[in-house]
């Protein structure tokens, strides 16, 4: 009978060390720092004024959360510029924030394209209404062989990168008097053409609403122009 009851004592501390063993709680992994936008990051903003400003900020996170290119110091931002808009609580990596291309360090030349500067009176260059991040269709007015005048859609969707504020309308719509000087984004042989136009032609633009696609339109010339719609 004693040796039952020690049997017994026995299975019973093994039942009481297995119970313990089985709820022992995992190791705790340290988190690591990682920097994380705190709201909207407009495209072309400073990294060092984003920081400053509070927009980006320190956060914990498991270390498998950080990617690989996170930012883990704010002197990694220095001297960089946003490639894209920014949305809030977006984990912050360097590839977010490239070397700035241009002397000013806000704009940033989509690949493959170039940075053109086209001096635009205010009426024909929609009268102050577009600004970085919009995109116009260009039209240009030309003579043909005979001497008539026609107007053609000739480039559509075209990145607006700046426009320079001096020229700019003190409210939009309103005439003003200087020129407006827009830089676009286009392919070389696009430039080519628009450099024509604007030194020996005439170049109008309009704003193209956001999300809308490419259209076909047949030109207009003094005919059709005046046609009965």
């Amino acid at each position: 009978m004693l040796a039952g009851l020690t049997l017994i004592v026995a299975g019973g501390a093994g039942a009481v060390y297995v119970g313990s063993r089985g709820s022992t709680p995992a190791p705790t992994v340290p988190k690591v720092q990682a920097y994380v936008a705190q709201g909207p990051v407009a495209a072309g903003t400073a990294g060092a004024s984003a920081v400053a400003q509070g927009l980006i900020a320190t956060k914990q996170v498991a270390p498998e959360a950080r990617p690989a290119n996170g930012v883990t110091d704010p002197s990694q931002l220095n001297g960089k510029v946003a490639r894209e808009a920014i949305p809030a609580g977006a984990l912050i990596t360097t590839d977010m924030f490239p070397d700035p291309q241009t002397r000013i360090g806000t704009v940033n030349i989509p690949t493959g394209k170039r940075a053109l500067a086209l001096e635009m009176s205010p009426v024909p260059g929609i009268a102050g209404f577009a600004g970085t991040g919009d995109r116009i269709d260009v039209y240009g007015i030309a003579k043909d062989a005979t001497g008539i005048p026609t107007v053609r859609l000739v480039l559509q969707g075209v990145d607006v990168l700046n426009v320079n504020g001096a020229g700019l309308p003190s409210a939009q719509g309103q005439p003003g008097s200087a020129n407006l000087i827009y830089l676009v984004a286009v392919l070389p042989s696009e430039a080519e053409r628009l450099i024509y136009l604007n030194e020996f032609e005439k170049l109008y633009f309009d704003l193209v609403p956001k999300g809308e696609g490419p259209v076909k339109t047949p030109g207009a010339g003094p005919a059709s122009a005046l046609a009965v719609v």
